[in-house]
C-alpha cells in the first residue's frame, strides 16, 4: 500500500519540477548580483543550465523510467577532497586525511530526494523505537543533541568510555548484508528495493582500459558519499548493531549508548564492564563486515573525569564541562590568523576594516541580517558561536578571546613598529566570543521566529551591507 501511494502521490511530474526548482535554489546564492547557482555538474555532463533547457524531457525521463521499473543510476564522478578545510589536496594525501566525494547526475539527485522524502518516516518509525541512540542523518537530532546526551550519562556516573570509530565504514559495507538490511526495513516494497539495490550498486565512474576502450568502474563494496540517500543507507546498515548494543550487550552489562554516524560512545560505570563491552562489540562488528579502527586516537578505552575528557562530534566531553574540541579552536585561530595575515596595518584606518572582517568571521550571516521579503522574518543565524553553544566551559571563550587580542597586538607592532594603546580595541567594540555566547544564550529563552519558507519560496535580501561599508573605508 505504501509502495502505491509512492508512486501515487510523489513520483508525479508536478513534484519532479518542484524537487528540482527546490535543488536549484538551494544552490543558489541570492546575496550576491550574480545570484551564482552552484550546482555541481555530474558525469553526464549536463549542468543545470542545459538540465532547465530539457526540463520537460528530463521530467518525462525520470517519470516514465520509475513508473516502468527501468530507472537505472548514472556512473558517479568522483572526486578526492580535503577532510580538514585547512589542508590542501596534496598534504591532506601526506596525511592520510582524505575522503572520496561522489558526485551524481542532476536527475539522479532528484530522485534520490524523492525516495528520501519517502522513505524517511518508515525508516523513522523504526529508527525511534530506540531513542537516543542515532543522532545523524535525521531530522530534529544533531551532533549538539549527541553531546549532551553523552554528558548526561558521564554525570550519571558512567565515567568508563569506549571511544570508537568504525573503519573505512562508508567504503567497506557489504553490498549484500545492506541489502539484507533494505528488504528487512523495506518488506512488501519490490521496486524500492530495486531502485537501492541500483544505487548502491552504482558504478564509480569510467576509466581508460586502453588506447580505444574506456570501461565503467564497478563498485563491489561500500557505498557513494555525499548523496542525501548515503546517510540513511548507513542508518539502516547501523541499525541492526544499535538493536544489539540496547538488548543483548545492555542486558548483560550497566551501559549507555550513542551513536553518530560510524563514531559511537559507549559508557559503563566499570572498568570491568567497559572491557568485555569492547571485545563483544568488535566480535558483534566482525560479522557484520565492519571492524574498529585500530588507531588508538580512534578507538579507545578511558575514565573520564574533570580533567580527561572523550573527543565526540566536535566537542571535548567530561563529567564537568562540554567544551570545543582542541582541533576546532586550532582550525578557529588559523582563520583569524589567515585575517589578520592578509591585513595593512600600516593603512590609516587598518582597525575597522579589521573589525569588520573579523566581525563576518564571529557572526557569520547574522552580520548582514538577511531577511525574507516573502514572510517577513530574519533567516535563522548561522555561525561558528551557534554551533557551539552548548558548551559549559565559557572560559575557553574567553581564553581564545584573550589569544585573538594579543594576536592582533603582535601583528600590529610587527607591521607598524608601535604598540596598540590599552583598550583600543575596546574602543572599536571588537567582538568577543565569550559576549556572543551570553547573547546566543539570553536568545534561547525568549520565544523568537526565524524564517522558514522553503529555498524555492524564500527570497533574502540584506537589511545592513557591511560590504558598502568597506569600499568607504577605502574607495
Amino acid at each position: 500500500m505504501e509502495e502505491k501511494i509512492f508512486f501515487e502521490k510523489i513520483v508525479v511530474k508536478e513534484n519532479i519540477k518542484n524537487v528540482f526548482e527546490e535543488y536549484v535554489a538551494q544552490k543558489t546564492d541570492n546575496l550576491t548580483e550574480e545570484k551564482k547557482v552552484k550546482v555541481p555538474e555530474g558525469l553526464d555532463n549536463i549542468d543545470y543550465i542545459l538540465f532547465q533547457k530539457k526540463l520537460p524531457h528530463q521530467i518525462d525521463m525520470i517519470y516514465k523510467r520509475i513508473r516502468r521499473g527501468n530507472y537505472f543510476f548514472y556512473p558517479l564522478r568522483e572526486i578526492e577532497i580535503s577532510k580538514d578545510p585547512q589542508l590542501n589536496i596534496e598534504e591532506a594525501k601526506k596525511l592520510g586525511k582524505t575522503r572520496v566525494l561522489s558526485i551524481a547526475t542532476i536527475r539522479d539527485v532528484l530522485t534520490q530526494k524523492m525516495l528520501y522524502d519517502f522513505l524517511s518516516p518508515i525508516t523513522e518509525r523504526e529508527f525511534t523505537k530506540l531513542p537516543y541512540v542515532s543522532f545523524a542523518y535525521r531530522k530534529n537530532v544533531n551532533a549538539q543533541k549527541a553531546a549532551q546526551k553523552v554528558y548526561n550519562d558521564l554525570n550519571e556516573g558512567y565515567i568508563y568510555a569506549l571511544d570508537a570509530d568504525l573503519k573505512g565504514f562508508f567504503d567497506n559495507i557489504p553490498h549484500d548484508k545492506l541489502y539484507d538490511q533494505i528488504k528487512i526495513f523495506f518488506n512488501d516494497m519490490p521496486k524500492i528495493q530495486k531502485l537501492l539495490y541500483r544505487f548502491i550498486h552504482v558504478d564509480k565512474g569510467y576509466k581508460r582500459k586502453n588506447k580505444n576502450k574506456v570501461i565503467r568502474v564497478k563498485r563491489n563494496e561500500g557505498i557513494p558519499q555525499g548523496g542525501i540517500i548515503s546517510g540513511m543507507l548507513a542508518n539502516i546498515y547501523l541499525h541492526q548493531f544499535d538493536c544489539w548494543v540496547m538488548s543483548t550487550l545492555k542486558s548483560k552489562h550497566n551501559i549507555r549508548y550513542t551513536r553518530y554516524a560510524d563514531d559511537f560512545v559507549i559508557l559503563a560505570k566499570s572498568e570491568k564492564d567497559i572491557i568485555k563491552v569492547k571485545d563483544e562489540c568488535e566480535k558483534y562488528l566482525n560479522s557484520i563486515k565492519l571492524t574498529l579502527h585500530p588507531d588508538p586516537e580512534k578507538t579507545k578505552i578511558s575514565k573520564v573525569n574533570c580533567k580527561r575528557g572523550i573527543n565526540f562530534v566536535g566537542f571535548t566531553i567530561s563529567n564537568r564541562h562540554i567544551s570545543i574540541k582542541q582541533s576546532n579552536v586550532l582550525k578557529f585561530k588559523k582563520r583569524i590568523e589567515n585575517i589578520l595575515n592578509t591585513t595593512d596595518f600600516s593603512k590609516k584606518r587598518s582597525l575597522e576594516l579589521l573589525k569588520l572582517r573579523m566581525s563576518y568571521k564571529y557572526f557569520g550571516n547574522d552580520y548582514k541580517k538577511n531577511k525574507c521579503k516573502n514572510c517577513g522574518e530574519f533567516e535563522k543565524s548561522r555561525n561558528w558561536m551557534r554551533f557551539f553553544l552548548i558548551i559549559t566551559d565559557y572560559n575557553q571563550l574567553n581564553t581564545l578571546d584573550n589569544w585573538v587580542y594579543k594576536s592582533i597586538n603582535y601583528y600590529y607592532f610587527q607591521a607598524t613598529g608601535k604598540r596598540l594603546p590599552k583598550n583600543s580595541l575596546k574602543k572599536f567594540d571588537f567582538p568577543s566570543l565569550e559576549k556572543l555566547y551570553y547573547e546566543y544564550r539570553k536568545q534561547l529563552k525568549k520565544e523568537t521566529t526565524s524564517c522558514k519558507c522553503t529555498s524555492m519560496n524564500q527570497d533574502l535580501y540584506a537589511t545592513e551591507d557591511p560590504y558598502k561599508e568597506l569600499f568607504n573605508i577605502y574607495p
